[in-house]
C-alpha cells in the first residue's frame, strides 16, 4: 500500500513542480524590468526551492550558517548526490549567489531561461577549451562582486558517494583567491534515486565548514587545494552523520 501511495503521490508532484516552475519563472523573467540586480529573481529561486521541498515533504536541518560572509565574496562548493541539491542549497545558502551548471540545464524552459538571465555560467563538460573559458568567465564575476555555488565532483553521483573532483573550480580559486566554503547535504541521494521517478520524503542535513583561503596559491599546487577540500566536505560528512544521530528519536 505504501508503495502505491508513494508512486501516485509523486506522478501527482511533478504537474505541481511545473506550475511552481512556470509560476515563479514568469516572475523572475519580469522582475529583470524593475530589479535588474537580480534581488527578485534569486527570491523566485528561493521560493521556488522551499515549494518543491516542501511538497515532497523534505524537512532541511543546517548547521554553520555562521561561517557565510554577508560582507564579502565567497566560493561555495557542495558534494552533489541528487537533483534536489540545488533545491536545499537554494534554500538554505542566505546570500545571494548564481550557479555554475551542464550546459544543458539552460535549454530547459524557465529555467534555462532564468539562470541566462541571472548569469549563471555555463559549462560544457565535453569540450575541453569551452570548458575552460567557462571558468574564466566565472572568474571575471567572481572579481566583479558575485557568489558562486559549484560542484567539485563536476557531475551527480550515480551512487551517493562522494566522487573525485575535477579541476576546474581550483582553477577559478587560483585566479581570483577568493576563499571557499564546503558544505556537506546528507541524504538528498534518497529523495529521488537515479533511474526512478518515486520521492521519498526524508530529513535532510546540511553542515557548512569554516571558509578555506586560497589566497597565494599557485597552479601548480592545485592539488593541495583539492586534497585540503576533499579533506574538509569527508571531515563535514561525518559531522552530518552525528547531526542525524542527534536528530533521530531513540
Amino acid at each position: 500500500m505504501k508503495t502505491i501511495f508513494d508512486f501516485l503521490y509523486s506522478m501527482l508532484f511533478f504537474p505541481v513542480f511545473a506550475f511552481y516552475t512556470a509560476f515563479f519563472g514568469i516572475i523572475s523573467h519580469v522582475s529583470i524590468l524593475f530589479s535588474p540586480g537580480g534581488r527578485v529573481a534569486h527570491w523566485c529561486m528561493r521560493m521556488w526551492s522551499v515549494c518543491t521541498l516542501a511538497t515532497c515533504r523534505v524537512k532541511v536541518v543546517v548547521e554553520g550558517l555562521e561561517n557565510i560572509a554577508h560582507d564579502r565574496i565567497q566560493i561555495f562548493a557542495s558534494n552533489h548526490a541528487s537533483h534536489f541539491d540545488i533545491f536545499i542549497l537554494s534554500k538554505v545558502v542566505p546570500v545571494k549567489f548564481g550557479w555554475v551548471a551542464k550546459a544543458i540545464l539552460f535549454k530547459i524552459p524557465f529555467i534555462g531561461w532564468h539562470m541566462w538571465l541571472n548569469g549563471y555560467i555555463s559549462v560544457n563538460r565535453s569540450n575541453r577549451k569551452k570548458a575552460i573559458r567557462s571558468m574564466n568567465l566565472a572568474a571575471q564575476k567572481v572579481k566583479k562582486g558575485n557568489r558562486i555555488m559549484i560542484f567539485p565532483e563536476g557531475t551527480r553521483s550515480r551512487t551517493g558517494l562522494l566522487q573525485p573532483f575535477k579541476k576546474g573550480l581550483f582553477h577559478l580559486c587560483v585566479q581570483t583567491g577568493v576563499p571557499i566554503v564546503p558544505i556537506f547535504v546528507r541524504n538528498s541521494y534518497r529523495i529521488l534515486r537515479p533511474e526512478s521517478v518515486i520521492l521519498h520524503p526524508c530529513t535532510v542535513y546540511v553542515k557548512i565548514g569554516e571558509e578555506m583561503q586560497t589566497k597565494g596559491h599557485s597552479v601548480e599546487k592545485l592539488d593541495l587545494i583539492m586534497n585540503e577540500l576533499r579533506a574538509r566536505i569527508v571531515a563535514l560528512e561525518a559531522e552530518t552523520a552525528e547531526m542525524e544521530k542527534r536528530h533521530t528519536p531513540a
